[in-house]
């Protein structure tokens, strides 16, 4: 494939990528504003639906209490006669329109119950209207009678402050009521009693299907919400966004509840629709466009690299007099007169290098090499004296802390084993718990430090950003108390490094701590973070006193301190060397007296 072709595919390939991408981003986004906008429609729709539903229950508990201040009620209620009380019921069943009627006596035990007129049998006393009259409460709830759904109403009979019974009245939810609501809420509703569908404007297929998405819903409170938010349903290749609400007294998870929702996947196909035509369009112009770039470009680079190529192919056979013929003042230019350029160097040179010696230029190269792995064994030398010596007395120090971490960790654990979940307090100790242990294996890398002079670590790849953010969160307390401002210059996208999270939190708290040390009357601390030619750098700056000349190059060697009191043992910096070695790393340091010191932790970069 040439050149040319390349530049082609990669053009158009970056175009096409960018162009998909950018089309499922707008369908991402399309959703997510459909789903917010429905979201808050249908929170508004649920405190209509409860609004209209207590003005309604309002009205009702109007209108019974009229009817049972009727004095002849009165009179049927007190007097217990069911057939008496049967004529006047169906007499009031015809003036008041009612479907649902019925009367007790003052124990709750029915005279007679009509519905439509007819006489019928039901378990009234369990009714917790009737309970409610019974105790001179007036109270709504919805009931499921014969395959309908009633509103009813149930009040106390009264005469003068005497209980003689009670009396309810009920009246048909009919599919007006739910277009009306439909109307109001700008929703589609489904009206089911338990897990069966009564009414809907929907199908009653979707109905029955949206009723089975949605599961049984929990009990509520009286006329409240009984769903955490709305939820997404599917009915067939259709997905809703939808919520729930009880309209009656809410105790019964098998009572009556509204299903409100919202066409979302048609809405959403709606608004594509319309935004397809346009990005298609778009798109093609887009490509047009491209196309015609990426030929020029193509043709432009082209020609004169095929000229590069065969003025370097004439030079790599020897002829070093061939002239490339590139002109221009770009890169590909200035490339061609470098490469004549370089073809008269290399022409003179390879006549000077046959006038050297052979043997000479072979000693010298034997001896620059023999010369760098000196270096590199001297280094490395100093580096194992360092550590040694470090792994010594961190050794001793981990020995005897060791008991009391260990009756801190049991204290600890014992302590959470007897505080249940989400007790106050009980993070709190998990975070004691968790930097427990932390320095319970930090104490047993310092004993492997003393055997081995390195210490086996699980690498693994560590995102420094998350490192520097914990770090961060533990000692802001202390900057603050020691009332120093803190700055970050962090690049928040740092590369990934292969170390030891542990190990890199250890140095970085050591430096910050260091650094608090030198500002006894308060200062300035600067966190640094940033890539640095294939590796992190990561930057602990002080403005603090400084450490003088002559100190810099002791400041790692172990037991060396320059701190006025004693609040450590000179291990804390070559401790802190070890690490970063053994991360292939280095630690470097730069410090003037009376401006502040500044340690630099250089990573290798990779995962």
């Amino acid at each position: 494939m040439t050149f040319r072709n390349k530049i082609l595919i990669s053009i158009y390939g970056v175009v096409l990528s960018l162009l998909v991408i950018t089309f499922f981003i707008i369908n991402y986004w399309t959703r997510g504003r459909f789903e917010e906008t429905f979201s808050r429609e249908l929170s508004a729709a649920s405190s209509a639906v409860l609004v209209q539903e207590k003005l309604q229950s309002a009205e009702l508990i109007r209108s019974c209490a009229v009817i049972a201040e009727s004095p002849r009620l009165r009179a049927v209620a007190e007097l217990g006669d069911q057939n008496t009380a049967a004529q006047l019921l169906r007499e009031m069943n015809q003036t008041t329109l009612t479907q649902a009627v019925v009367l007790t006596d003052r124990r709750g035990k029915p005279l007679v119950q009509l519905l439509r007129g007819q006489r019928e049998h039901w378990d009234i006393p369990s009714w917790q209207t009737v309970r409610d009259a019974l105790r001179l409460v007036s109270s709504t709830d919805i009931a499921y009678l014969d395959g309908r759904i009633y509103r009813i109403v149930s009040v106390p009979v009264v005469i003068e402050t005497e209980l003689v019974g009670t009396l309810t009245i009920g009246f048909e939810i009919t599919r007006g009521d739910i277009g009306a609501l439909k109307h109001l809420t700008n929703s589609e509703l489904v009206l089911a009693y338990g897990q069966t569908p009564v009414l809907s404007t929907l199908g009653a297929g979707e109905a029955s299907a949206l009723i089975a998405a949605m599961g049984p819903v929990p009990a509520g409170t009286p006329g409240g919400d009984s769903s955490a938010g709305p939820v997404k349903l599917s009915a067939g290749s259709e997905t809703y966004l939808g919520t729930t609400l009880r309209p009656g007294r809410g105790g019964d998870a098998d009572g009556a509840v509204y299903l409100i929702v919202k066409p979302l996947s048609r809405e959403v196909r709606q608004a594509m629709n319309s935004i397809l035509g346009t990005f298609a369009v778009v798109s093609l112009i887009f490509l047009g466009l491209t196309s015609v770039i990426g030929l020029v470009i193509s043709r432009g680079m082209a020609r004169p690299i095929s000229e590069l190529v065969r003025g370097t192919t004439e030079i790599a056979r020897g002829n070093y007099d061939y002239a490339i013929m590139v002109h221009g003042g770009d890169e590909l230019g200035l490339l061609a007169r470098r490469f004549m350029t370089m073809s008269s160097s290399l022409k003179e040179k390879i006549s000077e290098l046959g006038r050297v010696n052979g043997d000479l230029v072979e000693r010298n190269r034997d001896l620059d090499e023999t010369l760098r792995k000196l270096r590199s064994a001297q280094e490395d030398l100093v580096r194992s004296e360092r550590l040694a010596a470090t792994g010594k007395m961190t050794a001793q120090l981990a020995h005897e802390v060791n008991n009391p971490i260990h009756n801190i960790q049991s204290c600890l654990k014992t302590a959470l084993g007897r505080l249940p979940e989400g007790t106050k307090g009980r993070d709190l100790i998990d975070v004691a718990y968790e930097e427990v242990n932390r320095l319970s294996r930090l104490s047993a890398q310092m004993l492997t430090l003393y055997r081995t002079s390195l210490v086996e670590e699980d690498m693994r790849p560590t995102n420094l950003n998350e490192l520097l953010t914990e770090v961060v969160t533990l000692a802001r307390g202390e900057i603050q108390d020691r009332k120093i401002e803190l700055r970050t210059a962090i690049d928040p996208a740092l590369p990934i490094v292969r170390g030891s999270l542990d190990r890199l939190k250890q140095v970085m708290l050591n430096l910050i701590s260091n650094a608090l040390d030198a500002m006894p009357g308060g200062g300035v601390l600067t966190l640094g973070a940033a890539a640095d030619n294939g590796a992190v750098r990561l930057t602990v700056q002080d403005t603090g006193v400084g450490i003088p000349k002559e100190n810099i190059n002791r400041i790692f060697d172990a037991f060396f301190t320059t701190k006025g009191k004693v609040s450590g043992v000179g291990l804390g910096l070559s401790v802190c060397y070890g690490i970063v070695s053994q991360h292939r790393g280095r630690l470097e340091v730069r410090s003037t007296v009376g401006e502040g010191s500044a340690f630099a932790v250089v990573i290798p970069a990779g995962d």
